[in-house]
């Protein structure tokens, strides 16, 4: 870990006042897992922070939150509550475009600003940046600064934080899962996370509209010539039909690796105000983030996304074809 950009934190937060953390829009098990753990690390530091993110809290990932800590820009403040933090935490993410609502708040917000994050690609907005592209997940960087800020995790920061690397890797499957990724999950497993249950809350806790989706989803998907790329296009008739309008449809894509040969699959989704969100996954050295940072997307080499204008036929034209470009 870079010793001077966490000395740099370590004097930023001595400093301040009122401290902020966020995450990306659409916030997933990194994002929220990763700001849960700095979190209870800043309360023992006294300095408890306000957390506000773009969109809700996924069900999926509520079990993290018990108290209902985490709360959404619209509800609790906009941007006065932003304006009033003087030290702002940017976890799991770089880019300004994946703010959402928040992203004016933000820019003009004079606060210090500190940036957390796993991926490849950085603004150069940031006051301060904490950036380690090789581990498997933010939660893995935030493990580390807990630490080395002289604190450990107590048993709700490591059920968070597992949950983070779990969600990230794909268990553990995804290529920058490395050897300290599985160390850190030892020590966070003798702390006293339980593997089953927060496999069971963020995985068998499905609406059985989501099930009926996913099962149309399957049995619609299609597979390119050569067997190396498959994908779903959800239609917004669809998803309403199966009274899964509120499912996280986005882990549906992985199913597709279970086709032998698949490399790359793709899911299209039509949201209701018309546009098409697009979750692409890969196996190996497979890039397709270059794919998602084409539409203004982003994510990881191996698990990235992007919303892109309809209709949905389209989208899935268009990005079908970047695909193929990356196959070939």
């Amino acid at each position: 870990m870079n010793a001077a950009g966490v000395e740099r934190i370590r004097r930023e937060i001595a400093l301040a006042r009122k401290i902020l953390l966020t995450t990306h829009q659409n916030p997933d098990g990194d994002g929220i897992g990763s700001e849960i753990a700095l979190a209870s690390c800043l309360r023992s530091l006294g300095k408890p922070p306000l957390i506000l993110n773009p969109d809700p809290v996924p069900e999926r990932y509520r079990f993290l939150d018990p108290g209902g800590e985490v709360g959404t820009f619209e509800e609790e403040g906009g941007a006065g509550a932003v304006g009033s933090c003087d030290l702002i935490f940017m976890l799991d993410n770089s880019s300004l475009g994946r703010l959402g609502k928040m992203e004016r708040a933000i820019r003009e917000s004079e606060a210090v600003r500190v940036c957390i994050d796993h991926h490849d690609t950085t603004d150069g907005f940031w006051t301060v940046s904490l950036m380690d592209e090789n581990a498997c997940a933010t939660g893995e960087i935030i493990y580390d600064l807990v630490c080395a800020l002289g604190g450990a995790p107590d048993l709700p920061s490591a059920v968070a934080l597992y949950t983070a690397l779990v969600t990230d890797t794909g268990h553990f499957r995804f290529s920058k899962t490395s050897s300290r990724s599985h160390r850190i999950v030892a020590e966070l497993l003798r702390m006293g996370v339980d593997p089953a249950r927060v496999y069971q809350e963020v995985y068998e806790q499905h609406s059985e509209g989501f099930v009926r989706l996913l099962g149309q989803a399957l049995a619609e998907c299609r597979l390119e010539p050569g067997g190396a790329l498959a994908w779903i296009a959800l239609t917004r008739r669809q998803i309403v039909d199966c009274r899964a309008e509120e499912a996280d449809t986005s882990e549906m894509v992985n199913h597709l690796f279970t086709i032998r040969g698949v490399r790359v699959c793709l899911l299209f989704k039509e949201l209701p105000d018309g546009k098409v969100k697009v979750s692409l996954r890969s196996k190996g050295t497979i890039d397709v983030n270059r794919v998602a940072a084409r539409y203004g997307g982003g994510g990881h080499q191996n698990a990235s996304g992007a919303v892109l204008d309809g209709p949905l036929e389209e989208a899935a034209r268009r990005v079908v074809a970047d695909a193929r470009n990356l196959l070939s």
